[in-house]
């Protein structure tokens, strides 16, 4: 028997229902009764008893068990998806609420983008909403923005996710680098085959969640590597030691004392940068006014971040467009 979305639920009240209601949504999201108990911070037993309820409720079973955890059945797509709506309208009543009251909005993101270049950036936000508090938080990790672990999520891929609408904000490029005592030692490559003879420093591959930073794929094949971190950072201190060449966003690597760009009018890589944010949350302030000081600077910016540049551009044009 398939549960229809628009199937009115009857016999328990209302606030129990929903309670068990979002039980079922943190079930399916975490496709497991532990996890979802631990995010809910309710003991398993309590997880599964409001499931059996649910279920009895609706005289239809929800979900199958297997080694690997549970997966909703079929038939509870509908009423899956209902909830899913249900949950992002209550999210979206909350918001508006404390719309007055908060003005608080955290973007995440990849460590690189946030710390070499959104950080920097961060006094033109005060052209567009000076009340807003920016709250920056960086993850190697897909962020689930529906989730509110984030308002917005800046990624190198459209996440295309349902609940989300993303926008394209801008772009940027990454070149290769090494240090002086590395050319020393190894010489300095001349042409993209030369690369074959070099050693690499780069990320550690099994632990990356995201493919679009597995960049220096499209570089080389197979590249020799002395050092990995998960750390942009890590590997541009460690290819500063001559450990090896390095792939870097410009601006992770702009103004590092110790690097050189090479073969830049021959290899570079782009990737765009989009912004997420929950479809119910486009009409708040707060939320409007970053994503217009996103695309601002990402405009603003296009030659430091293209490499065609070694800074970033003064500040004077923010109020000027903040107040168009």
């Amino acid at each position: 028997m398939n549960i229809s979305a628009n199937r009115p639920l009857r016999g328990a009240g209302a606030a129990a229902k929903w309670d068990d209601l979002r039980v079922f949504l943190e079930v399916a999201r975490q496709g497991s009764v532990h996890a979802a108990a631990r995010q809910l911070k309710l003991d398993h037993s309590t997880v599964c008893r409001r499931i059996g309820r649910l279920e009895a409720l609706l005289a239809v079973k929800l979900l199958d068990r297997n080694r690997k955890g549970v997966l909703v059945r079929p038939e509870a797509h509908g009423l899956l998806q209902h909830i899913e709506q249900m949950d992002r309208h209550a999210s979206s009543l909350d918001e508006m609420i404390a719309e007055g009251a908060s003005k608080t909005v955290r973007i995440a993101t990849m460590e690189g983008l946030a710390s070499g270049y959104i950080a920097r950036c961060v006094p033109t936000l005060a052209h567009f909403d000076p009340s807003i508090k920016i709250e920056l938080f960086s993850n190697p990790q897909v962020v689930d923005v529906n989730r509110k672990e984030a308002d917005v999520f800046l990624s190198f891929f459209n996440p295309a996710t349902r609940g989300l609408r993303s926008t394209l904000v801008g772009s940027f490029s990454l070149f290769l680098y090494c240090s002086k005592d590395y050319i020393r030692r190894y010489g300095r490559p001349r042409r993209r085959v030369d690369l074959a003879k070099h050693v690499f420093v780069g990320y550690i591959d099994d632990l990356l969640a995201i493919d679009a930073v597995r960049w220096l794929d499209e570089v080389i094949v197979a590249p020799r590597f002395t050092f990995h971190s998960y750390s942009v950072f890590a590997q541009c201190n460690a290819a500063i030691q001559g450990m090896g060449i390095v792939l870097l966003p410009t601006f992770v690597a702009s103004g590092v004392d110790g690097l050189e760009r090479i073969l830049g009018d021959e290899v570079s890589i782009r990737r765009d940068v989009w912004a997420s944010a929950r479809t119910e949350h486009g009409h708040l302030s707060r939320i409007k006014a970053v994503m217009k000081f996103l695309k601002f600077i990402f405009a603003r910016d296009v030659e430091f971040l293209t490499g065609k540049k070694d800074t970033v551009s003064n500040d004077e044009a923010g109020s000027t467009v903040a107040s168009n």
